[in-house]
């Protein structure tokens, strides 16, 4: 359940050709760390080039988060995103819920994160392709820091089993 379908350093290493081979139509992606540094509403501009590309092609892409509606809004209000708030990951039902109201395909969507234990969690509990990526910062919110100290050692067990595990360049990188 913790297995993600592919790790990738960020989110912009995802590229549109890849998306259309694989039929994906929407990505859903985590907040903190994943699009923004967690402490941060400030965002690299290759990101807002990354999200006028996926625009440009088709591909929604959601703000899947546990935080508030008004904290989301706030980090990315000038950003092509929608967003689904108080997810709590890593249980599945919000994102399977909204994805039965919007009427997306599953099998269409990637869930992209940067936490084992909710984001990747979640994802595959919702039987979608989970993407794990690297946190854009070192640091972590204190609540956080818990599920880094446990997802170390089960991502390292996973590689120990997976040699096929391990951060790739893009979508396509995947055997």
């Amino acid at each position: 359940m913790f297995k993600p379908y592919i790790m990738l350093d960020k989110i912009t290493d995802i590229d549109v050709e890849s998306l259309k081979n694989l039929n994906i139509t929407t990505i859903m992606t985590d907040l903190d760390n994943t699009l923004l540094p967690w402490n941060s509403n400030e965002y690299d501009l290759s990101l807002r080039k990354w999200l006028n590309q996926m625009a440009q092609n088709d591909i929604e892409v959601m703000i899947v988060s546990n935080n508030s509606y008004e904290r989301v809004e706030k980090a990315v209000r000038d950003l092509p995103v929608s967003i689904v708030a108080r997810a709590v990951k890593p249980l599945p039902f919000v994102i399977m819920n909204h994805i039965r109201e919007e009427n997306i395909d599953p099998e269409q969507v990637l869930f992209v994160g940067d936490q084992v234990m909710t984001d990747v969690l979640a994802g595959n509990m919702a039987q979608l392709k989970t993407v794990l990526v690297k946190p854009l910062v070192n640091t972590d919110a204190k609540k956080t820091r818990v599920n880094r100290f446990f997802e170390r050692p089960i991502l390292k067990a996973m590689q120990m089993r997976d040699k096929n595990l391990y951060w790739k360049d893009s979508l396509n990188d995947r055997k």
